[in-house]
Formats: structure tokens, sequence, C-alpha cells
């Protein structure tokens, strides 16, 4: 660990143990590590513990007990309170029940009704300005994902939290089950991998405002990008631009890197440009308005600060993502 370390923690709100949602959560702390940012991680599995549901008592709003704001109820919970104020971001993760969370994942909010700003004075406030996340895993792709990525959001913005987004309209890591065989499986959820996407994004996010709000965005320019070496052993992944192309509608797919900065495929982005240039031929089409290719190349990679890998390097970035389109022999 360096001098300039953060603490990532995660909360898996499923009943069954080490599944799709904890699969997620645990790529999701992978891929923090693609950043540069030194961040220690963790992952709390609420399957494996016992949390009692909160009483509704109120006397978190005026007492606790040493390190725990709720002094009546003895359980798991009391394991869980010191690593929430040790850390400096928060991901929660949970399977879609009935578009929400599971009723695991609510007893963990609910018993951190102490912390809250009205709670009492030794822990109110206590997660404020705490980098936050959420991923939520359904088995259909329209099953209520970002319905209940919202109902944990909430949570996150009453402790006021500073909660994260996606690269693109995604409420937070977003993942469906049910798009590959076998969909029973353990692991599943990585044959979405627009999904797995978002989940890794969200990593990325909640470390880089969770390094920003405790070091301040004047230190985040001396993090370096790390090598593929760093983050992925070989070194000659080649990706299939041509099938990328034909199955996705926009260009580039971008992945979130440092600091703001997106990053995408030096091929692709070649490809990216010749595909502009058929574009610009056609009448009434959009690019067909930019001045020249160098003022259209300007708008990406310098307006937009786009970083340019090698493919290996951008598969690092999230693995799920890119097998999909791997050239294969």
């Amino acid at each position: 660990m360096g001098e300039k370390t953060i603490k990532i923690l995660g909360i898996c709100g499923s009943h069954r143990t080490e599944k799709n949602t904890f699969y997620a959560l645990s790529k999701c702390m992978e891929g923090i590590s693609a950043l540069g940012i030194e961040a220690e991680t963790e992952i709390v599995d609420l399957s494996r513990m016992k949390i009692e549901e909160c009483k509704g008592c109120h006397v978190c709003f005026l007492r606790s007990s040493g390190t725990s704001p709720c002094p009546v109820i003895n359980d798991d919970m009391n394991k869980i309170y010191p690593k929430l104020l040790e850390a400096d971001g928060i991901i929660v993760a949970s399977p879609v029940h009935w578009w929400s969370s599971t009723s695991k994942m609510r007893r963990f909010i609910e018993r951190t009704n102490g912390y809250c700003g009205a709670g009492n004075a030794e822990f109110a406030g206590a997660l404020y300005n705490k980098a936050g996340g959420v991923i939520t895993v359904a088995y259909d792709v329209h099953g209520g994902t970002e319905v209940a990525a919202t109902h944990l959001i909430t949570w996150m913005i009453t402790e006021n939290m500073m909660v994260v987004g996606t690269q693109g309209a995604h409420a937070g890591g977003t993942a469906s089950t049910n798009l590959g065989v076998p969909t029973a499986a353990a692991d599943s959820v990585k044959f979405d991998h627009h999904g797995m996407k978002t989940v890794y994004e969200v990593g990325k996010r909640v470390a880089e405002a969770a390094y920003i709000m405790k070091y301040g965005r004047e230190n985040l320019a001396a993090v370096k990008h790390r090598s593929v070496k760093d983050t992925f052993p070989t070194s000659d992944i080649e990706i299939d631009w041509d099938r990328f192309y034909q199955h996705e509608n926009s260009f580039p797919k971008e992945h979130i890197g440092i600091e703001g900065q997106l990053a995408t495929s030096e091929k692709a982005f070649n490809k990216f440009i010749e595909e502009m240039k058929q574009r610009k031929k056609s009448s009434g089409n959009t690019w067909g308005t930019l001045a020249d290719d160098k003022a259209f190349i300007s708008d990406w990679l310098d307006k937009r600060k786009l970083v340019l890998l090698s493919d290996s390097e951008l598969y690092a970035l999230c693995p799920e993502y890119y097998d999909f389109y791997l050239k294969k022999g």
C-alpha cells in the first residue's frame, strides 16, 4: 500500500452465498485496480450474517453503544458498523426482488438509522461525503434493475453520501443473468457484457470519488494509469472490431479512466474514423457538418480527453464486456 490509499467496502445483499450478485460485486472491486489508485477492498456477504430487523424504537437517536449506533440489538451489524466508518467508499449490491432490493439489504439499510443527520450526537452524519455506488442484478434485462437501484441510491442520498453513476444513462451497475447459458450458474451474469461494463464502472467511479473526497482533486493528477502488465498479464489480446461494429450501435465504446478521462482502443478509433468518413458522404447526416477530419479527431481526442489504448489494455478495463468480441484462433 502507498501513502495515499482509500478503503472501499462492498455490501452484498443476496440471500444466496457467492452467486451472481457476489460475482458482479467481486468483479466491480477487481476493476478498481485498473485505475492505479491504491485501494483496499473488502466485501461483506450478508448471506453469512445474522441481522435482525430494525425495531423502529429510535433509541439510536438518543444514545449509542461503543462503535455501534444501535444500543438495542446485538447481532452481526456490530461487525459491519466499524467497517462502514472506516470506508472511504461504499458499494451496495443486491438481486432484484419485486423491483426492489432483498429483505437482507433492507434490514441492513434500516439498521443504519443512527447514522442519519438526526441521529445521536456521536454517530449523526457518520456517512456524510463517503462515495457511494450501487449494483442491482435481475434475471431479465428489463426486470426492475434501475428501479431497485434508485431505492438503494435514495438511502445513500438520505445519508448525505456522494453518489456516483456510470458512463451513459445508468443509475448504477445494472445487469441481467438471463443472457447466456447456463442461466442457473453462479456467474451467468458475466454473459451480460453491457451490464458488466456498468458494474466495472461503478467501482472505478466510487474509487475516484472517494480519492477526491479524501485527498482532494489536485492529488489525482499524480495517479498514473497502470500498464496492462499490472492488471492483465497477457499482452497479445486482439478484439474483432469488425464484429464489434456490426453488433454495437455507437462508436467508439468508451470506458471510464482516471479523472473523468475516457478510453477506447486505438484500432477501434481508427475504424471509427473510417466509418465516419463514409457517413459524411451521406446527405443529411450530422457528421457531414464537420469541417474536416482533423477537427473531428480533435473533438474526440482533445475536447473529450479520449485516451487510446491497445486492445489488451482496453480488455483489462472490463474483460467480461470484451470476451464477446475476442478474435478466436
